[in-house]
Order: C-alpha cells, then sequence, then structure tokens
C-alpha cells in the first residue's frame, strides 16, 4: 500500500499523487476499492471526435459556398440548423439511454419543436404538423413496441408506456380539431397506431396491469 508521509496516511491504489496534499506518494500499489465508472462519451470518444470535426467542416463548407453565392439565399442556415439538430438529438439519446420512454418523449419534443420552427422560418406552409409530428409519432410508438419486446421491460414501464401512446394518440386528434392540418392520412395513421398499441397492451398485459395498479393504490 501506498502511504503519504506529509499527511501520514496510507492511500489505496494507483495514484502517483496523495489526493490530500498532492504530493508524492511511495510504496506499492493496491487494487482500487471504488467500482471503474464507464462515461459513454470517454468510451466512444473518436467517434464524437469525427462527429465534431465533420460537423465544422460541413459548416464551414457550407458558410463559405453561401457567401461565394448569395443569389440562392441563406441556405447555409438550414445546414446549421440541421447540424445542430442531429446534436441536439444525439445528445439527449446518449442522456436518456437508460429511460427509453423518456428518451423517445425527448426525441419526439425536439423533432416537433425544430420542425414548427423551419416550418415558420420558411413561410408556414403546415408540413411539420401535418407530416413529420404525427410520422414522428407513429415511429415512436412502433420503437416502443418493439423496445419493450426485446428488453423485456417491467410492468411500471408498461403504464408509463400506455400514457405516452395515449399522449401520442391524442396530439394529432387535436391538430385535426383545430383545422391545422391539410391532408388526414398521417394523423389518422398516428391515431389507428396508437389505438392498437393501447389495445395491444390492455388486452395482452392485464393482469400484470391490474396488479401493478392495486400495489400502486394499496388495495
Amino acid at each position: 500500500m501506498k502511504y503519504c508521509n506529509n499527511c501520514k496516511v496510507n492511500v489505496v491504489g494507483n495514484r502517483k499523487y496523495c489526493p490530500l496534499c498532492q504530493e508524492a506518494i511511495k510504496g506499492d500499489p493496491t487494487d482500487e476499492v471504488f467500482p471503474t465508472i464507464s462515461f459513454v462519451y470517454r468510451e466512444h470518444g473518436l467517434f464524437f471526435k469525427i462527429m465534431l470535426l465533420a460537423s465544422i467542416v460541413i459548416a464551414t463548407v457550407s458558410v463559405a459556398f453561401n457567401i461565394l453565392f448569395p443569389q440562392r439565399g441563406a441556405w447555409s442556415l438550414f445546414v446549421l440548423g440541421g447540424l445542430g439538430s442531429v446534436w441536439a438529438s444525439l445528445i439527449t439519446a446518449i442522456n436518456k439511454r437508460n429511460n427509453i420512454p423518456k428518451n423517445l418523449v425527448y426525441q419526439v419534443m425536439i423533432i416537433s419543436v425544430i420542425t414548427i420552427l423551419w416550418d415558420l422560418i420558411t413561410g408556414w406552409r403546415g408540413w411539420s404538423i401535418t407530416y413529420v409530428i404525427p410520422l414522428a409519432c407513429v415511429f415512436a410508438i412502433i420503437s416502443m413496441a418493439i423496445i419493450s419486446k426485446v428488453r423485456n421491460l417491467h410492468v411500471e414501464d408498461y403504464i408509463l408506456y400506455i400514457i405516452i401512446d395515449g399522449l401520442f394518440g391524442i396530439i394529432p386528434v387535436i391538430f385535426i380539431l383545430m383545422g391545422l392540418v391539410k391532408s388526414l392520412f398521417p394523423s389518422l395513421l398516428c391515431i389507428v397506431t396508437s389505438i392498437i398499441s393501447l389495445s395491444t397492451i390492455l388486452i395482452f398485459e392485464e393482469q400484470k396491469l391490474r396488479a401493478e395498479i392495486k400495489r400502486r393504490l394499496h388495495m
């Protein structure tokens, strides 16, 4: 075990310097008593560095070409917005990777906000509400259904899944009632997918859900 002559304490692990006084310590190293914590940003550091470099190159080249050819409009702003969207979605997916339902909700929220802003900036044609948001909800519902079966999620996750399904199914209904959609197909597809998914859970997981609700309500 290593020993610090300045602090008169033993130091566990393979440290070169005392954690208290930062003086050099001597002795034989020992095994660490604390588990090694893995960080996804460190584990995939090369990937993130390549992504960052590629983003900088694309952004720089786009702005440079836009300055050289200004007659085509400020199209480089859309490139920068797209890169920002990719990074926002990627960081959210990583930070919420252990909570799949919350991750999907955040992803849909990010996509919805970004597409609505883009729709407003480009003169509001309604494509964000008519197509992108309903289809994003459909993708989230299907993804959650597949992931829940693959990972054998617990009943608690199923309850949260029901809430998410209901939320994704209500959003297109609100858009239709407010007369914001120009095509009914994407919204109806989202509503139908939500109803089928909810029905599947309620029919095949009825006993588990009922037992979990009784346990939570102390019935």
